[in-house]
């Protein structure tokens, strides 16, 4: 299941697919991907996808930045993640990515940091080399978005811990421009400053094959990291404390709509390891 590169790293290749226990559930999906960051030991690059949500940053309120009643109505989940940042659009035409890095990494490009603008910088390499071997222009404008001469096209998240750091952004392909928009475009309302609050982007479509994306960015990532990327999925400790993630709060309404100052650390730092 996994391969050694280097002395005591694993490196893991994890491409969801549509069905299974995760599929393309967005409460299942986000409470996995807090999962691997707490079990990672090494890296792991995964691909996914949700059906159609509007995915909010951890220290947000979902009703400045969606239009609740409207996703209520057409059963379009809102899922808070826990890494920071504003909305963004999942669902058909967008694709999801994330690169998990352990301390244990400290050497070659792809490597442990603990400063945030470094990794965005560390983990948006590979998908811009990517994207240019599958023909698409891009660029990264910092601190964390990835734009093409049409709009934006990815933007980033990331969390980081003593233990290691989580990158993950989305991946506009042939998304619905005009229901990202409807969907991601947050209210004029005023709010405290403690809430973070997303901006109105012009958001543009990579035109590329996901296909040749995919095999790019796995090569890229292990021609970077000096490791072998074989092949996964989430195995019992991760998928049983994802389950519990799920059970607790990212199928809680409460975290997803709420206030997420209630929830005190659970704001600020990841579930602890048990």
């Amino acid at each position: 299941m996994t391969s050694l590169g280097r002395e005591g790293v694993v490196g893991r290749t994890l491409l969801t697919p549509r069905g299974g226990e995760v599929g393309q559930e967005p409460d299942a999906n986000l409470a996995l991907e807090e999962a691997l960051f707490l079990r990672n030991e090494g890296l792991i690059l995964r691909v996914w996808q949700n059906k159609e949500s509007v995915i909010i940053g951890r220290a947000q309120l979902a009703r400045v930045e969606t239009d609740v009643g409207y996703c209520k109505a057409h059963g379009i989940p809102i899922v808070r993640r826990f890494t920071a940042g504003g909305a963004v659009y999942n669902g058909p035409g967008n694709v999801n990515w994330s690169v998990f890095v352990a301390r244990s990494i400290g050497s070659g490009s792809l490597r442990y940091d603990s400063s945030p603008h470094a990794i965005f910088r560390t983990a948006s390499k590979p998908v811009l080399a990517a994207l240019a071997a599958s023909g698409a222009e891009a660029w990264l404008d910092p601190p964390n978005r990835i734009l093409t001469r049409d709009g934006k096209i990815s933007g980033m998240a990331a969390y980081v811990s003593r233990k290691g750091f989580l990158c993950h952004g989305t991946l506009l392909v042939a998304a619905d421009l005009d229901r990202v928009k409807a969907l991601t475009t947050p209210s004029a309302e005023a709010i405290e400053k403690r809430y973070t609050r997303s901006r109105d982007t012009k958001t543009a479509n990579a035109a590329l094959d996901v296909d040749s994306f995919v095999r790019a960015l796995v090569s890229t990532v292990a021609n970077e990291s000096g490791l072998v990327m074989e092949k996964s999925a989430a195995v019992g400790k991760e998928l049983e404390l994802m389950r519990e993630l799920v059970a607790t709060r990212y199928g809680d309404e409460v975290w997803n709509l709420g206030d997420p100052f209630a929830w005190g650390d659970k704001v600020a730092a990841p579930a602890v390891v048990r």
